[in-house]
């Protein structure tokens, strides 16, 4: 039924439209002044993005997209890009138990960060394309845009897209005189915030710009067993750039940024309701009576009762080099350039009980190398371009480690084997008792281009293609210092060797874009877009009991074919913002994880079907009131998994049919804000900010094997915002609160490591104890900022 009301809902509409920008009242910046872009007889001032490689206002771009100018970034506290996901309809990010475990998600896709697979969602910050999502968890730092681009991409970014990008544009260096500012907060949980940035020219043809920011919390949660705090965050972020404009037909941009997050970990509790007596009772036997104490009253009361000292010791740094130069046709060539470093250090209690059994440490390590050039032809033509050739190179490794803690042989070992087994345990290597190492190398190289026929004024046609080669080779290797762990089922050595993707699918793609859009009036535009999108196979970079064959070591590519339809539209005098969107996009062998009871093995299932319908608008009905809102609907079917992720104690299912996780039914946010004269204080304005977001029913469960068990219940979250500015003087002190009603959820949700052995299990029921990844609670402070 579903399906059907989403098929004629098509038919019905014979439109889809892409999400408006969410920038009211807040300018377009330099670009969108040079474009006129703000010569407009509305109250909602518009915005300059690049998502087609050239600056557009927003309206005029017929692809589903999201964008935020600083403005909207600022006045709604975004730090991260889980900020952003709070308002993006269809854009999600679910965190693991490990912070660098991050997934982003368009459209209920995405692909987990701790492991080799290729992101679903591909990120870029100034044009650089960051390859781990885990890589970008952390502060950031002065920006310009943020735009979330639905549907495959790979015509116009130097990386694959499968599903959509991020695409994240920092401020650059002003050459019209110095600027910049300082912002300080304080707030809940001993929370402090430090910004600022400089921006000035240092000759006719020379400025530079630098920003940096610093954030401090203590944890969110309490562990009682230790009486200390859980999920302590520090981070640090900086960048600084140096622009040359040599003449008016050559610039050129070095940027260099540096990054570092250290985190205490996040809260993981275990679930109410899914404990079971044996489980419980196991416990009891082998840490005493107290670790039942494990069952805390409430899931979501950020307090947990295990040996936790998780420790996230993540930092990257990176440069690039972005020159372009303007031929006297007005055709311009471009180059990015760009090397990268990233390292993430990860300790973690792997079981989570009340004693400390069997920690996992793993380190993560890229180094890339990406170089980009690009023809874009001149704008406002009949016929415009853009071509563009990409050179990828990345080292990427994981050493993952899992040492015997003081109570893994006695009591566990003692009281699952026995004594002698204990003694077996004592005698043998403690410290990297399984010791695994990851290695992969990849070169990608791809052509593409795009091109828009302008037939007239009010039509346009865009085609484009895409060819990919990639070269990507691995080895494993585990060896296992500690027989025990054989003997209890954990892991054994193993290796695999010269693994090459191209014993696993292809290697090479080409992928496509075709586009039409139509101004039926001035300010309403139809399009429709058939586009396909491709990602490429890899290696599964963990262990697993039993061994994997070669063949399971490996997994195939990944490949999207998306189809939207579309109106964008400005109404009412422009005082009404309103676009949706109607897609569908079908994924073959989609790249999915099963969960082995330790690790996660990825493997292909089949296809699957992603469709449904994204609206977003801005309002302003007079000058001092804006809504801002988004609303998306999401049905998931895979049309084929025959041999899907078993039920706890279970056998493989048939998951044909069924829907996939991380895909919420309903997602919607609503921002209001009033800004108004104080009348008493010349100057000085009074804004008043309020903020819901709702979050529709989904499994959150990391194996897809649709346990009701790892199901989210719909929740919303509440955020408030009030205070004062002066535009004149360039301050501005706010008050703020987020998630006011304390609501508590499951960012993730996961089985019982090593379940079966402590009796956590029920075969008869295919029922496990289940962990709950909690999300944030509430939180509020004050901030200040000035502008100069």
């Amino acid at each position: 039924m579903k399906r059907a009301f989403l098929l004629s809902s098509v038919g019905a509409i014979a439109f889809a439209t892409a999400p408006v920008a969410v920038a009211a009242q807040e300018t377009a910046g330099a670009e969108a002044e040079e474009q006129g872009a703000q010569e407009n007889n509305g109250r909602i001032n518009r915005i300059v993005v690049t998502a087609q490689r050239r600056a557009e206002d927003v309206q005029d771009v017929p692809i589903s997209i999201t964008a935020y100018g600083s403005d909207f970034i600022e006045e709604s506290g975004v730090q991260t890009i889980q900020d952003i996901a709070l308002y993006a309809p269809n854009f999600n990010i679910a965190t693991g138990s490990s912070a660098s475990n991050q997934r982003i998600t368009i459209r209920g896709v995405g692909s987990v960060a701790n492991n080799a697979i290729e992101p679903s969602v591909g990120v870029f910050i100034d044009g650089v394309y960051y390859p781990r999502s885990g890589a970008v968890l952390g502060n950031l730092v002065d920006l310009e845009t943020i735009e979330v681009l639905r549907g495959p991409q790979g015509t116009l970014f130097g990386r694959n897209t499968p599903v959509g990008a991020l695409n994240v544009t920092t401020k650059g260096p002003s050459f019209s005189g110095l600027e910049g500012h300082v912002q300080g907060g304080y707030g809940a949980f001993n929370s402090v915030l430090l910004g600022g940035s400089i921006s000035a020219p240092i000759s006719d043809n020379v400025a530079f710009r630098v920003s940096s920011q610093f954030t401090d919390r203590d944890g969110f949660g309490e562990n009682l067993l230790t009486g200390e705090d859980v999920g302590e965050r520090q981070d640090f972020s900086i960048r600084g750039k140096l622009a040359f404009e040599f003449s008016d037909q050559f610039s050129a941009t070095i940027s260099a940024d540096y990054a570092s997050v250290d985190f205490g970990g996040q809260t993981v509790e275990l679930i109410n309701g899914t404990e079971s007596p044996q489980f419980l009772g196991t416990l009891a036997a082998l840490f005493g009576p107290d670790a039942t104490n494990l069952l805390t009253e409430d899931p979501f009361d950020q307090e947990i009762y295990q040996e936790h000292g998780d420790t996230v010791d993540d930092e990257q740094w990176g440069v690039s080099l972005v020159a372009e130069y303007e031929f006297d046709s007005g055709l311009t060539i471009k180059s990015i350039t760009s090397y990268r470093e990233w390292e993430a250090f990860n300790f973690e209690q792997a079981l989570r009980l009340p004693a400390d059994v069997l920690p996992r440490i793993t380190t993560f390590s890229t180094e890339t190398f990406s170089q980009e050039l690009q023809l874009l032809s001149p704008s406002g033509q009949t016929v415009e371009y853009v071509a563009g050739l990409f050179f990828y190179d990345e080292k990427y490794s994981i050493d993952q480690d899992f040492d015997l803690g003081p109570d893994f042989c006695i009591p566990v070992v003692a009281g699952l084997a026995g004594v002698p087994a204990a003694q077996g345990c004592l005698a043998q290597q403690q410290e990297a008792a399984s010791d695994g190492q990851f290695d992969q190398e990849l070169q990608s190289i791809a052509a593409y281009g795009q091109l828009t026929f302008n037939v007239t004024d009010t039509l346009s046609l865009t085609a484009g293609g895409r060819y990919t080669s990639d070269d990507k080779t691995a080895d494993y290797t585990n060896v296992i210092n500690n027989s025990l762990l054989i003997a209890l089922g954990l892991r054994d050595n193993d290796a695999q060797l010269d693994l090459d993707a191209s014993e696993f699918g292809d290697t090479d793609a080409f992928t496509y874009f075709l586009n039409a859009s139509y101004f039926v009036a001035d300010d309403v535009m139809l399009f429709a877009t058939t586009s396909t999108g491709f990602k490429s196979g890899g290696f599964n970079s963990e262990g697993s009991f039993p061994n994997l064959t070669r063949e399971q070591r490996g997994f195939a590519p990944e490949n999207t074919t998306n189809y939207e339809v579309g109106i964008k539209s400005q109404l009412f005098d422009r005082t009404l913002q309103l676009n949706t969107t109607v897609f569908r996009m079908d994924i073959e062998d989609y790249q999915d994880r099963s969960f082995d009871g330790l690790s996660f093995v990825t493997r292909n299932a089949g296809e699957l079907r992603v469709q449904g319908i994204e609206m977003d608008f801005v309002w302003a009905p007079i000058d001092q009131l804006t809504f801002t809102g988004g609303a998306s609907y999401l049905d998931t079917e895979f049309l084929e998994y025959e041999e899907g992720s078993p039920l706890p104690g279970g056998p493989v299912q048939d998951l044909t049919g069924e829907s996939a996780h991380f895909a919420p039914d309903w997602q919607a946010s609503l921002v209001a804000d009033w800004t108004d004269d104080l009348g008493f204080w010349d100057g000085v304005e009074y804004f008043l900010r309020g903020e819901v977001q709702h979050v529709g029913e989904q499994n959150v469960g990391t194996s897809t094997n649709l346990n009701p068990q790892s199901v989210q219940e719909d929740y919303q979250l509440f955020n408030a915002r009030i205070g004062l500015r002066s535009f004149g003087n360039g301050w501005e002190i706010g008050l703020f609160g987020r998630n006011l009603t304390d609501k508590g959820f499951c960012l993730n949700i996961f089985e019982q490591p090593f379940g079966a052995q402590l009796g956590a299990v029920n075969p008869a029921t295919n029922t496990t104890a289940q962990r709950c990844v909690v999300g944030q609670p509430r939180t509020y402070g004050v901030e200040l900022r000035t502008e100069f």
